[in-house]
């Protein structure tokens, strides 16, 4: 791992609070440059700091629970829906499709 990623990823186990606010305002800058409004977006997160990001990025916020946190960790956090394993997130995504409506 590059060592500004391992640095990264150090500091947002520190500061929880600040690591969401970056992860939102990442999300915001990725969204910004692809050009898609954030309610026609989903974010597949495994940390409640995933889960805050996407909330406050206004994106549908999906929670591995195949991660490092437990199911709760991520429903306290506020996960719009848990994927139990990684096949779930086809079917997860066609039943949010009418969420997400094309323009």
């Amino acid at each position: 791992m590059p060592k500004s990623a391992a640095s990264s990823r150090s500091r947002s186990f520190r500061r929880p609070g600040r690591a969401a606010q970056t992860g939102s305002r990442r999300l915001d800058l990725a969204l910004h440059r692809l050009n898609i409004e954030p309610e026609r977006a989903v974010f597949v997160g495994d940390s409640p700091t995933d889960m805050t990001a996407a909330r406050s990025a206004g994106v549908l916020a999906l929670g591995a629970v195949w991660g490092w946190h437990p199911p709760a960790a991520l429903r306290a956090a506020e996960a719009d829906h848990l994927l139990p394993e990684p096949t779930s997130i086809g079917p997860s995504l066609l039943r949010h499709l009418p969420l997400i409506d094309s323009p």
